[in-house]
């Protein structure tokens, strides 16, 4: 379900500086919730339109506040869009971190995915084979199909990574798609690989030994044993 937002834009009296204008601060409502952050400008309290949210006028002055206004409105509402693209939910807490830069790159598997692929295809004909290049590739098409069509999302933060992410793709891929057990192997594989680097990189907040995270289905695990071993 999709929040509740809002942007409203005031100036903070009782705070007047020497020569008499007042703080500019913006206040985000996001279900209910608060939250304000300074806009690191002044305004002439005579110049402030309280209900329209923006300086009155035409002078020279007002039309500089007022570009300031529209500047941060466009970049909150297009911080608010990344989250929801990425997270899937917004608080208004994220979205003052997000806007004032705080925690604002977010590692994601797709992104994480271009980087490896794009190396990777620096390799290919030298240490690495064209075969695996294109398995990596079919692996990250796939996510990114499976995203909108189970998560109704773009991407997903790493950190949001877990076993129930992962049996979703695992079951995407047998259904959907209709990968056989050979297939579906190898896809599994290569996601372990990914989430072995995002890991091994310090990216991935959780702590749990990728040795638990029991990416292969039950079904058919007893036969890996006899399959041949597959490195990245």
């Amino acid at each position: 379900m999709r929040s509740t937002f809002k942007v409203l834009f005031y100036v903070k009296k009782g705070s007047a500086k020497p020569n008499g204008n007042l703080p500019l601060m913006c206040r985000l409502t996001v279900d209910g919730e608060i939250k304000q952050f300074s806009c690191k400008m002044e305004v002439p309290p005579h110049l402030w339109d309280v209900k329209n949210n923006r300086a009155s006028g035409k002078s020279a002055e007002a039309q500089r506040i007022n570009r300031a206004v529209d500047k941060i409105r466009v970049e909150v509402n297009r911080r608010y869009q990344e989250l929801m693209q990425t997270d899937g939910y917004v608080t208004a807490a994220k979205l003052k971190d997000a806007y004032l830069g705080i925690g604002i790159k977010q590692e994601t598997l797709l992104k994480l995915f271009e980087q490896h692929n794009a190396e990777f295809a620096k390799k290919v004909g030298h240490s690495r084979v064209k075969g695996t290049f294109q398995r990596y590739i079919t692996v990250y098409k796939h996510i990114r199909e499976f995203l909108p069509h189970t998560y109704k999302r773009e991407d997903i933060p790493l950190k949001e990574l877990n076993l129930m992410f992962i049996n979703d793709f695992e079951y995407f891929l047998r259904t959907v798609k209709k990968c056989r057990t050979n297939t579906l192997w190898g896809y599994m594989i290569v996601l372990k690989h990914i989430i072995s680097i995002a890991r091994n990189d310090g990216r991935l907040p959780f702590k749990i030994p990728l040795r638990d995270i029991s990416i292969l289905p039950k079904a058919w695990t007893e036969d890996i044993s006899r399959k041949r071993r597959y490195t990245p």
